[in-house]
């Protein structure tokens, strides 16, 4: 048990896929978790929730697993147990709770995904697909397929762990712990269709999408013959009318079949069946067509219906019948999305060729750090007076909802839906269209607990050494030649913090020497941009930077090269005005909103 308990952290951490980081002589942290310090290398604490313990905890809070597997784990890891050796049993608890869920860390690639499906038939396509739909990914720990079930939020509740090492007989299966099972796994559903496809697999439903590439919504696959993951799909989803079961073609999957045919029959649902024309599931046809892999054909008599079915293409057939309505609907999105996108770029355009536009937009960015340069300049643009903005749902969370006489009157913006696929547009409205709570703005002041854990917050973003130096002439300093930074202690707080962001994001801008372009000079501008943009989030008094260079920051830049300018200087202060929010107060989970913030 000691020997479990006392497992070098940092290493087991490394281990498992995190980007591990020295703090001090003392202590780690990770890039994946910054809240996270680990003290002499044996014990951890999670500021941002108060947990924290061993290497035993540790494996229970991020990794899943039960008292016994983490000891198993963790004596495995030190070499320390056999396969035969009994394992420790944990204490009796009073009362069994259900694990918090979390996914399995993922690898840094899905290279062993993308080979072990694509041995099963799958389209390079279809796994990339889903994978970008954040559906799909590969566990640093075993390198397992992760199947990830989403609620109707986004919010993922299940993953399904599928061994990369089974085509020659039965692999690892397992739920992650604290998997809600009656979510299973699905694809997001589309409004426009009324039908819904079940499969017991993932891996079937994605074959089943390889065999019909114009299928990309409305199915569900039950991980099991569990019809829960169906009946919260149908409840999320009143205007489904049809299920369409593509259970297996064996014994128990046909027996299923019956059995949701009488039961969802009786509930007013048109329910019809599709069965794979040879092997027992899709992905064994789907792998006779591929690779003229020899499968058995199912025994009609013993697993069909005497119903009649309708023949596979039907599915294919459904969404041909709504093609001619599909694209003009397409076609008006894809022309206001290019209407948005050239009034973006007129934005970013006058931002970079005016100094008092380039002023506003740093206001603006400091006030809305949330949104990105692109959506800032769209702000600007179609509302010249706005402040501080918002879409209808995220001033609703701030308890304020939107003024009736004000509710067409919004700015276009970009952002990502829930499904995370591609971008649409939203409504954001400025705070004076809104009404309710007043709207809280942090600000930080000289000589406070509350500026300490922001400066301590800020100086851990220095990517070179930092040193402590009396009588420098200014608060800190970046020197490029030694790659360190200085900083005088005898300046006040609100004035530091400023000084010390910009010398931060020389010495960023810098890279290590590995930025061959860099210059003081040329990167002064947008050093001094992300310290006010932090200072202006933050309530801290600074003045504007010199403007002066403004035309040699945009030099030789159009379009879309403006744009990365600003990007590149919106990005470092989110990054770091992210950090010292964290630091300040811990946010605690909530669930995704529809839109998220996206360009």
């Amino acid at each position: 048990m000691e020997t479990a308990k006392g497992t070098d952290l940092p290493d087991l951490l490394e281990h498992l896929g995190y980007t591990v980081r020295r703090l001090g002589s003392r202590y780690h942290t990770t890039r994946e978790m910054d809240s996270l310090r680990i003290k002499d290398r044996r014990t951890w604490k999670r500021y941002s929730n108060g947990k924290g313990g061993d290497a035993i905890t540790f494996l229970q809070e991020f990794c899943g697993k039960d008292f016994r597997e983490a000891v198993n784990y963790l004596l495995e890891f030190n070499g320390k147990r056999s396969r035969d050796s009994p394992a420790p049993r944990p204490k009796p608890a009073q009362q069994e709770e259900k694990p918090v869920f979390a996914l399995p860390i993922a690898n840094g690639d899905q290279r062993r995904v993308f080979a072990y499906l694509q041995k099963r038939g799958i389209a390079a396509q279809v796994i990339r697909g889903f994978i970008d739909s954040g559906l799909l990914y590969e566990d640093s720990l075993h390198h397992n397929c992760v199947f990830v079930g989403r609620e109707a939020g986004g919010k993922p509740v299940f993953a399904s762990k599928r061994g990369t090492y089974d085509l020659n007989g039965p692999g690892f299966k397992a739920d992650a712990a604290g998997s809600d099972k009656s979510v299973a796994f699905r694809l997001p559903c589309d409004p426009a269709l009324d039908w819904v496809a079940v499969f017991e697999a993932p891996i079937d439903l994605m074959s089943f999408c390889t065999l019909h590439r114009q299928v990309r919504s409305n199915a569900v696959a039950l991980c099991g013959l569990y019809q829960g993951p169906l009946d919260t799909y149908l409840r999320e989803n009143p205007h489904l009318k049809r299920i369409v079961l593509c259970l297996d073609a064996d014994g128990p999957g046909q027996e299923a079949t019956e059995k949701f045919r009488a039961e969802y029959g009786q509930k007013g649902y048109d329910v019809s069946t599709r069965t794979p024309a040879q092997g027992k599931d899709w992905n064994a046809l789907l792998q006779h067509q591929v690779f003229g892999k020899e499968v058995a054909a199912p025994n009609s008599k013993q697993f069909h219906s005497k119903k009649e079915e309708k023949p596979v293409a039907d599915l294919g057939k459904l969404i041909s019948d709504k093609t001619t309505a599909d694209t003009q609907w397409r076609e008006q999105r894809q022309a206001e999305r290019e209407a948005a996108a050239s009034l973006r770029d007129e934005g970013v355009a006058e931002i970079a060729a005016a100094p008092e536009a380039f002023a506003r937009y740093l206001d603006m960015q400091g006030d809305n750090p949330a949104y990105s340069a692109g959506n800032i300049a769209m702000v600007m643009k179609q509302n010249p007076e706005a402040t501080v903005v918002f879409t209808r749902d995220r001033w609703k969370s701030q308890g304020r909802t939107v003024l009736e006489a004000e509710q067409d009157k919004g700015s276009k913006i970009f952002v990502r839906p829930s499904n995370g696929r591609g971008y649409t547009l939203a409504d954001a409205f400025d705070v004076s269209q809104t009404q309710g709570r007043e709207v809280w703005k942090p600000r930080l002041e000289d000589n406070t607990p509350e500026m300490e854990t922001a400066l301590a917050a800020l100086l851990n973003y220095s990517p070179v050494q930092v040193t402590a130096q009396e009588e420098l002439g200014a608060p800190a300093y970046y020197d490029a030649q030694s790659m360190a930074l200085a900083v005088d202690p005898a300046y006040p707080d609100s004035e530091a913090f400023g000084a010390i962001a910009a010398e931060i994001a020389q010495a960023r801008f810098h890279d290590h020497g590995y930025n061959r372009a860099y210059s003081r000079e040329g990167s002064e501008l947008s050093a001094q941009s992300v310290a006010y943009i932090l200072c202006r989030r933050f309530g801290i008094s600074r003045e504007q930077p010199d403007l002066s260079r403004l035309p040699e920051l945009f030099r030789g830049r159009q379009g879309q090269g403006q744009l990365e300018v600003l990007n590149a200087i919106r990005d470092m202060s989110k990054q770091i005005g992210g950090g010292i929010d964290k630091s300040l107060a811990p946010p605690q989970r909530s669930a995704p909103t529809v839109n998220r913030d996206a360009r």
